[in-house]
């Protein structure tokens, strides 16, 4: 019995011994803020933003577009900003030679694995 209490002590005051709690694959979609339709985008410049719905380290984004809205030819740059939990903001930049003109929202697929 004293045994059996020492155990449950142990096992109660050491979470590292604890199994840990996984957290489940989350994916979606995220949309920047609505852009002007005659917003001239010049190269090296930020285009759009917008915050991961989710405060999750290690996701993959990729842009997405349907013709009409998106954020193709826009390179998009993933900042994490601090320890696990924190926000992640999406930077779309205009990543050409060129003036782009910006006729939608920016849009992005991301997919953050279990961990």
């Amino acid at each position: 019995m004293i045994l059996m209490s020492l155990l449950l002590a142990a096992l109660t005051f050491n979470p590292a011994m604890a199994p840990r709690a996984e957290v489940a694959p989350a994916e979606g979609a995220v949309q920047a803020d609505v852009i002007s339709p005659d917003k001239v985008c010049k190269p090296g410049n930020i285009c759009a933003k917008a915050r991961l719905p989710i405060n999750r380290n290690g996701c993959y984004v990729n842009n997405f577009w349907n013709g009409s809205e998106g954020g193709t030819p826009l390179t998009i740059d993933v900042t994490e900003s601090g320890p696990k939990g924190s926000p992640v903001y999406l930077y779309w930049v205009n990543a050409t030679n060129l003036n782009i003109t910006i006729t939608g929202n920016a849009h992005a697929n991301y997919y953050c694995p279990r961990y």
